[in-house]
């Protein structure tokens, strides 16, 4: 029994100093859950678009910017001429591939085939297409590479006269099929947003609860545990036939090349923000995607593409993805501390700099070291696009501290949450008349390296419990004394004659001739 007592402290003391164990996230960036097909985000990157997911947290998910692909254009098309199942099986590899590389929006066109859906110029089933998305989200249900997709489907009722298909007019199930091949539980659906905005769980721009707002992206993914939302962009499904699918004038979809006429007033982007769920399928390049996402517009990429090459595009969708940060960034280094008394001598590359270009007006995030001393950026109460950038310099910690923030009341330290909100601040320092200029912003890495958060200097890493040295060495100290004592006591017991264990023995005895004297039976 007191080996077993033994064995049991030992055991919860390895519990306990695993529990300990300090690791980043940029360890866990390692871990992929990609095919080797796509090419995918590095890791550099992939922590970027996960900060940025998690500034948007509190933002809804239909003024998110996404970046999306139109399936028949790039993938499914008349150029590749599959008709047999090797091309179907390198199709859905290519889409789980694209899914990896945190592609988050496609729109896909299916022909109805009697009470089935194929998609068009293929011989695949849309069946096919939702068991691959289902593989993908039960891949990455955690906090750590859950987010949030758009699928937008172009339906046409009709069989193209030389289809071996006969088509009836039937009614198409599309909850059993999205039942079946991908499960309701992830899908956010039209009986959602209306329970969220009974609740009063849907939001505007102002932070404020809103009747025809939409809720926030950490609602949906955190606490709902949704990944999809599906809309048509035709007119062929109703809300009683498909009713987890959203109609089609939920969305603002636009085809082709437009004028681009991005708003420069905080007025004008209030109005482009009462516009939900705002998209434009074209064809595009490096740079003009960037200029339609810095203006609150998701592109959905129809550049054509064959099944041998479309993976030129990758380069385009990671450049459209990371809206925020500069090449290379943001770059991994753990705090230190140089030799000297100097507080000058302390650094700690754990926050981020926004740095403002007055010549081509363009600003970028780069990490730096939280002792030096730069102006901050203070955004007003909860509106979007209302700033002001603090004059009087600091370090980051003495910014936003607990001491009090440098902003000024009715003001906060802050950052630009969305592509439309980093545009809003380049006009404010347009306006001012602001010189090239360096301004810290509400995010770094100080709890966790790798681990990017909001909230000040003390905002705790969401992915992982970190104790520092000293507090792991005082909780190891008591169990591992505990541990020894316990050890010695057994080796004690093992190695010696017990007294207690000998006085047993005599009593056994005199028990044994007690009871040899007794009568058996019952006395008359």
């Amino acid at each position: 029994m007191w080996i077993l007592i033994y064995l049991f402290i030992i055991w919860s003391s390895l519990r306990t100093w695993v529990a300990a164990v300090d690791f980043t996230v940029g360890d866990i960036v390692n871990e992929t859950v990609s095919t080797a097909v796509w090419p995918t985000m590095s890791p550099q990157m992939t922590v970027a678009f996960r900060s940025q997911r998690d500034v948007m947290g509190n933002l809804t998910i239909d003024q998110l910017p996404y970046v999306g692909l139109n399936l028949r254009q790039v993938l499914f098309n008349n150029q590749t001429n599959m008709i047999n199942e090797g091309n179907n099986t390198r199709l859905l590899t290519l889409f789980k591939s694209m899914l990896s590389s945190e592609v988050n929006a496609f729109v896909l066109d299916l022909e109805q085939h009697s009470n089935d859906l194929m998609v068009a110029d293929t011989t695949l089933l849309f069946s096919d297409v939702l068991t691959a998305l289902q593989s993908f989200i039960f891949s990455t249900q955690n906090n750590l590479y859950a987010n949030i997709m758009v699928l937008l489907l172009n339906i046409s009722a009709s069989m193209p006269e030389n289809a071996e298909y006969s088509y009836q007019n039937q009614t198409l199930n599309t909850t059993s099929i999205l039942d079946k091949n991908i499960g309701s539980t992830f899908i956010y659906k039209p009986t959602d947003l209306q329970s969220d905005r009974a609740k009063n769980n849907t939001w505007n721009i102002y932070g404020k609860s809103s009747i025809d707002g939409w809720p926030t992206l950490g609602s949906v993914l955190y606490e709902q545990k949704k990944r999809l939302v599906i809309g048509e962009l035709t007119d062929v499904l109703n809300e009683t036939t498909a009713p987890y699918i959203f109609p089609h004038n939920v969305f603002h979809y636009e085809q082709g090349n437009i004028t681009l006429d991005c708003p420069s007033t905080v007025e004008g982007l209030v109005n482009l923000s009462s516009v939900h769920w705002r998209f434009l399928d074209s064809q595009f390049n490096s740079v003009d995607i960037k200029e339609y996402i810095s203006c609150g517009v998701s592109p959905i990429i129809s550049n054509p593409a064959y099944i041998n090459n479309v993976t030129h595009l990758a380069d385009l969708i990671h450049g459209g993805n990371v809206w925020s940060w500069d090449n290379n960034q943001p770059s991994v280094t753990r705090s230190t501390s140089k030799s000297g008394d100097l507080s000058s001598a302390l650094e700690a590359y754990n926050c981020v700099l926004l740095y403002y270009f007055a010549n081509n007006e363009t600003v970028t995030w780069r990490v730096d070291n939280c002792y030096n001393s730069n102006i901050g950026l203070c955004r007003y109460k909860n509106t979007a696009f209302k700033w002001l950038v603090r004059s009087n310099k600091a370090t980051y910690f003495d910014f936003d501290s607990y001491q009090g923030s440098k902003c000024p009341d009715q003001y906060t330290f802050n950052i630009p949450r969305t592509p439309l909100e980093q545009r809003s601040l380049i006009s404010y320092l347009k306006n001012a008349s602001f010189p090239d200029t360096q301004i810290w912003i509400d995010l770094n890495s100080i709890s966790v390296s790798n681990c990017w958060v909001s909230g000040g200097p003390y905002a705790s890493c969401p992915y992982e419990k970190v104790i520092s040295r000293r507090n792991f060495v005082k909780m190891m100290v008591p169990a591992s004394v505990c541990s020894f004592a316990l050890l010695c006591i057994v080796v004690y017991l093992s190695v010696l004659k017990v007294p207690i264990y000998d006085n047993r023995k005599n009593w056994r005895r005199v028990i044994n001739k007690i009871s040899k004297s007794e009568l058996e039976g019952v006395p008359s």
